[in-house]
């Protein structure tokens, strides 16, 4: 035990010198990188109180970009904008590039089910790991991790797909999620057609087809999305839910 702490403080004393931090924030960032699991194993507290923190500290900042940046743009599109910046998928790849699922300690049960690759696990590290390093060295330092690390890696003209924008506008609007129904129209089994309805609790927002059950349901909130009268052009780079 007392090896492996010892190689693992390394580790995370390694990763707070490449954050410029000295030795005395190390305790903050062994907590933020102890997950609650191995928490009753070592003596550094898990990070849940500092992902709390980091958490706001993420929202302040990246509204601040938002509104500095986007000067036109009315209340509910900075909303749906600062949703994709702070959401597990825009979070886990940064955290995953910073090494932050291997410098995690955890516990041998959610080591082995995969929990230093689970998306909300990376995350929430990442917002830990920000919470320790604004009590540690104050925002200015913790403004420059977020634009370094996370809105330099984020294209703000890059469109998420129709399933996403309908999912953000529904929930926005409604604070409801979307739901799908997709059958076999017809067509050859090398060619077949489906067809797609999304719903808003029993109520029918819109209908699609295509050639698989995703490109009819990404059809579907196309429709959706274009009844309301705002319809996007989707990022071509982006692959279909």
């Amino acid at each position: 035990m007392a090896e492996r702490d010892g190689a693992w403080r390394a580790r995370v004393g390694a990763f707070a010198a490449g954050l410029g931090l000295e030795e005395a924030g190390l305790p903050l960032m062994e907590q933020a990188l102890t997950h609650r699991s191995a928490a009753n194993a070592t003596k550094y507290g898990h990070n849940e109180r500092l992902e709390f923190l980091g958490d706001s500290v993420l929202a302040l900042l990246v509204n601040e970009y938002l509104y500095r940046t986007f000067p036109d743009y009315p209340e509910g599109q900075l909303t749906r904008l600062k949703a994709r910046y702070v959401s597990a998928a825009s979070l886990s790849p940064v955290a995953a590039a910073l090494g932050l699922g291997s410098l995690l300690d955890m516990g041998q049960g959610d080591d082995q089910t995969g929990g230093r690759t689970r998306l909300s696990t990376l995350s929430n590290t990442f917002e830990a790991v920000l919470g320790a390093l604004f009590l540690i060295q104050g925002l200015d330092a913790a403004r420059e991790f977020v634009c370094r690390e996370l809105l330099s890696r984020v294209d703000p003209s890059a469109i998420a797909d129709y399933k996403t924008l309908l999912q953000e506008r529904l929930q926005e609007v409604e604070r409801l999620t979307p739901s799908y129904v997709t059958v076999l129209a017809g067509g050859p089994s090398h060619d077949p057609s489906f067809q797609s309805e999304v719903y808003a609790g029993s109520r029918v927002l819109g209908a699609g087809t295509g050639r698989s059950k995703k490109h009819a349901e990404q059809a579907a909130a196309e429709d959706a999305l274009a009844r309301w009268g705002e319809v996007p052009k989707p990022d071509p780079t982006m692959t279909p839910d």
